[in-house]
């Protein structure tokens, strides 16, 4: 008989490099749902609450605790198991007073712990930009989400964060990728460090543009500007 739809769970083997999990205790782990993150950059709620937090032993306490509304993420109750959580995703657990921020330290997915004032405010990174119908701005975000602006509103670049307030989604406030700003590497070697952008590197044809950055003391740090998340003092790991 052919099955339908697709599989809700993953071999553990095969599972993205940027889970930190155990490998060979068990077969299978819960996929994460396809859409807000690529899978190779998230993971299911449920294996963020079990295998991450051990807030839970089994997939039915998660399941208990999740139809509850107990599991908050960017302020809003997600009650499906399989609900994706990736990179600067906020993750509230009001009855435990429980505040994460999904990092990504030496490559491997993180929930680092926040503030509940920390909790209040999501960084969402500009990768996509689009005029559409009535001549408004649409802008997109490394988590999925879309936002329009009024044209003259438009001051953002590819590579810009956005501030968005928590749980009434609006935004308040930016931080442009420039010279001097506070940067967060999320990816490829050097992921994890925090560093100040110093240069931008222009590479000839169809090279990816790099940045060179300086990081604790006189650390130079060379790596891709798409690596690159802009961040506030506030930000830490």
């Amino acid at each position: 008989m052919a099955s339908h739809g697709g599989s809700r769970h993953l071999k553990r083997m095969a599972a993205s490099v940027a889970l930190k999990i155990g490998r060979k205790a068990h077969r299978y782990l819960n996929k994460p749902d396809a859409g807000r993150h690529a899978a190779a950059g998230s993971m299911s709620i449920l294996l963020l609450l079990r295998d991450y937090l051990k807030i839970v032993r089994q997939r039915r306490e998660a399941k208990k605790v999740l139809s509850a509304g107990g599991v908050m993420v960017d302020g809003i109750a997600r009650k499906h198991e399989g609900f994706p959580i990736g990179l600067m995703d906020i993750v509230s657990i009001p009855k435990m007073k429980a505040y994460y921020r999904i990092s990504i330290i030496k490559g491997k997915l993180e929930p680092v712990v926040i503030s509940e004032a920390e909790a209040k405010v999501k960084l969402c990174k500009v990768v996509g930009k689009k005029i559409i119908k009535g001549g408004k701005v649409q802008l997109a975000f490394h988590d999925g989400r879309t936002h329009v602006i009024e044209r003259e509103e438009d001051q953002f670049s590819l590579g810009d964060t956005v501030k968005f307030e928590m749980p009434a989604q609006k935004m308040a406030g930016f931080l442009k990728l420039e010279k001097g700003a506070r940067c967060y590497v999320h990816a490829g070697r050097h992921a994890g460090q925090i560093a100040v952008l110093q240069e931008l590197l222009e590479r000839p044809g169809s090279a990816s543009t790099e940045v060179k950055l300086k990081a604790g003391g006189s650390e130079e740090i060379i790596t891709r500007k798409s690596y690159l998340f802009v961040i506030d003092d506030s930000f830490k790991l």
